[in-house]
């Protein structure tokens, strides 16, 4: 059957407006650049390159690249300049069509305050080579470079060892790494897992690029100061903070199913307090089904997210306030379903009503010597009304989170952190289950981390901590977690890292829980914590020259659980068995690379293979299903500078996931999804036109099945892959500074 007309109606004349653009050879000399930190090999972004005495300059982009360009032949002085290091000046000789090529490096320095030192914030991109642990940051600008709807998921879609593959027919994603599913990543927002449980599933997707200043990933377990839940890794989202000079930024996104969002934020300084307001605005307001089966290729939905931001002076210290939020309401399955028929069994959907708010606040304060001292609390209110089928879920969960803190330098060998924590979570359902669902934890803890730089040259670095927390049900918990960095020289690295995890479950501490809905679910009458030992092995290599940069991350992990609660599924389609397994590992290994030339190209190319594995309780090893062997994406960007034009392919490649028996294959087959894009940059405007799944591939194999009555079943175990097709989107993005 031919899919999705429309898309091959409207991608010819978009792709061949903006192709217009890419230029010809000009008659005149360039200037380009890539700028790192002298010390750490990081590439700095925002740095400013200006010729002196004239107008012309730029800043560096995601990659800490610079361009000039259509420059008269001759001799000109450039100064390089970024707050937070010293400046730089030097000489470059640009001929009539010469393209100059340079490479530079600025020191770092710090800003001196009457009573206190103070360390600029950087802006930097990739590898955090200063974490003892693995830490790789990914800029706002990255961010609002890579999403082509305004939203924070979309533009992580094709970084190596995420997984941020949302469910087909339920729309709800998280963020994967190490093999294991995203349950098992801590979500934070600035240093709180504001984001855990419901929050994940049905209120991460909803965040805007232009509310989050960085993303910084942290992968494995090694650093006390995440949560014994943060087995596989922490994701933290650092907040946009208001700006001292008014700024605005607008995106408009539509695409060729009639999906659109609208997002604006504005920031500014409003006499001693400083505020920051965005909102954004986002629907697929029909059913989409290119396939004319009678079912959703993918969910309707409406959402929309408010946040505040303020940041009053105070005379000493630092305070930053906040809010948010979130409602949504979105349905998956058969096309001819109203609201009428919420919760019938004539016709199936899954129909979920998300409401969320958020309030939060920290204070960073001066101690002693080159110690800080914080205060931060975050309270969370969730409430969510769904039917899955015929199946009535509504919960309600309520935080409170607060922390206390010091850190700082005992000399320049040595600096700790010492933190006091306390984490009320209360969830319930409406669930009726032999295992409890409801959760009720008070849980008191205290952390310890230091850090003993062994050499005078920061070649050797030890990182060790304990976490202790108070468990009402599990008594007293000790998680204990560390990490060495030996690095021979500033652009290599070693790492070892290595420590436990501990967390409490139930039916919905599983993301796979939203995917399979709660129909024939079968639990046992009690679910153990589950506990943890992990270790990673990760290499990282730079290479700077001075028209390109090479970056290589190659890293081995490995998880041992007791007790893993798995989810298996029955001979029988559409029935989801819970248990305990004794015993069960994760095991894998992860190649990330990235190449940027100062002419504008840049290659990304990374993937990963793991294997999740658990014994069924008889002694025997099954394969875990909804996780995927492989997964790899590569990618490739021309800027073409004089004009503004910026062209990208990407592919991501998803490995096949084991499937139960009686399901007429082992495994579901490989697949990759294609997408490309033009983007058109003016001063303040930027135009871009994307496709997504490329070649319009859909798995073949279908999740809805029909009984003897002719009810529509669903088996979630075959929902691997896209229903969607191929999708074109156009988004526009305007900002302003004054």
């Amino acid at each position: 059957m031919e899919r999705n007309r429309k898309t091959r109606r409207y991608a010819a004349p978009l792709f061949a407006a903006l192709a217009i653009w890419i230029p010809l050879r000009v008659n005149a000399g360039t200037l380009r650049g890539m700028i790192h930190d002298q010390d750490t090999g990081d590439v700095l972004v925002g740095a400013s390159a200006v010729l002196d005495g004239t107008q012309r300059g730029a800043a560096t982009n995601p990659k800490g690249i610079f361009t000039i360009s259509q420059l008269a032949a001759g001799r000109y002085v450039l100064k390089i300049s970024m707050l937070g290091y010293e400046s730089l000046e030097t000489e470059a000789v640009i001929g009539e069509t010469d393209t100059v090529m340079m490479h530079l490096a600025l020191a770092p320095s710090a800003i001196e305050g009457d009573e206190v030192t103070i360390e600029a914030e950087r802006a930097k991109s990739g590898l955090d080579n200063t974490s003892t642990v693995r830490k790789e940051v990914i800029t706002g600008a990255d961010l609002q470079t890579k999403s082509k709807d305004g939203g924070l998921l979309s533009a992580l879609q094709n970084k190596t060892g995420l997984r941020t593959k949302p469910c087909a027919l339920c729309g709800a994603a998280g963020i994967g790494m190490q093999g294991l599913d995203p349950s098992y990543t801590e979500i934070n927002v600035d240093g709180l897992p504001v984001l855990s449980g419901l929050g994940t599933l049905y209120g991460l997707d909803g965040l805007s690029v232009s509310d989050v200043k960085e993303v910084q990933v942290t992968k494995g377990s090694g650093s006390s100061l995440f949560g014994s839940g943060a087995i596989a890794g922490a994701v933290n989202l650092v907040s946009s903070r208001p700006a001292l000079k008014p700024t605005l930024l607008t995106n408009i996104s539509l695409d060729n199913n009639g999906k659109s969002t609208i997002s604006a934020s504005a920031s500014g300084l409003t006499g001693r307090l400083p505020m920051r307001l965005s909102l954004m605005n986002s629907a697929e307001p029909q059913y989409v089904d290119t396939d004319d089966d009678g079912l959703t290729d993918t969910p309707k939905y409406r959402r929309f997210n408010l946040n505040y931001a303020m940041d009053p002076r105070l005379k000493s210290g630092i305070l930053k306030l906040g809010a948010r939020l979130f409602t949504e309401h979105r349905y998956a399955g058969e096309t001819n379903w109203h609201t009428g028929r919420r919760g019938g069994t004539a016709v199936y959907g899954r129909d979920i009503l998300t409401d969320r708010g958020e309030v939060s606040g920290k204070y960073e304060f001066p101690l002693a010597g080159k110690f800080k001292g914080g205060l931060e609390s975050a309270l969370v209110r969730h409430e969510q009304e769904s039917w899955y089928g015929a199946t009535s879920y509504n919960a309600t969960q309520e935080l409170y989170l607060a922390k206390a803190s010091a850190r700082g330098e005992w000399n320049k060998n040595h600096a700790s952190v010492f933190e006091l924590l306390f984490n009320h979570q209360d969830y319930r359902d409406n669930l009726i289950l032999p295992v409890e669902t409801d959760l009720l934890y008070n849980t008191p803890g205290a952390t310890v981390e230091h850090t003993v730089h062994l050499d005078d040259a920061d070649r050797l670095t030890v990182q060790g901590g304990t976490k202790i927390e108070y468990w009402e049900a599990y008594g007293v918990e000790v998680i204990p977690r560390g990490s060495l960095l030996f690095k021979p020289n500033v652009a290599t690295g070693f790492r070892l890292s290595g420590g436990a995890g501990f967390r409490p479950v139930s039916i919905f501490s599983l993301e796979e829980a939203a995917h399979a809905g709660f129909e024939k679910v079968i639990v046992p009458a009690s679910l153990a914590p589950e506990r943890s030992t992990a270790g990673s092995f990760a290499v990282n290599r730079q290479w700077m020259k001075s028209r390109f940069a090479v970056n290589a991350d190659v890293s081995l992990f490995y998880t041992h659980f007791d007790d893993k609660v798995v989810l298996r599924y029955g001979s029988h389609h559409g029935e989801t068995v819970y248990a305990n397994s004794p015993e069960a590992y994760s095991v894998g290994s992860e190649v990330q690379t990235g190449l940027s030339l100062t002419s504008g190209w840049s290659v990304d190319l990374g993937g990963r293979v793991s294997k999740v594995r658990y014994d069924d309780g008889a002694g025997t090893f099954r394969n875990a299903e909804f996780q995927s062997v492989y997964s790899g994406n590569a990618g490739v960007s021309k800027q073409f500078r004089s004009t503004g034009v910026t062209a990208e392919l990407n592919v991501g490649l998803f490995g096949p996931q084991y499937l139960p028996e009686g399901r007429g294959r082992d495994k579901s087959p490989a697949f990759a999804i294609w997408s490309g894009g033009l983007t058109k940059s003016w001063k303040n405007l930027s135009l871009s036109a994307s496709v997504n799944n490329l070649f319009d591939w859909t798995q073949p194999d279908d999740p809805y099945l029909r009984d003897e009555t002719g009810r529509l079943l669903l088996d979630s175990s075959l929902i691997y892959g896209p229903q969607l097709g191929r999708t074109v989107a156009v988004a526009l993005t305007w900002r302003h500074t004054s």
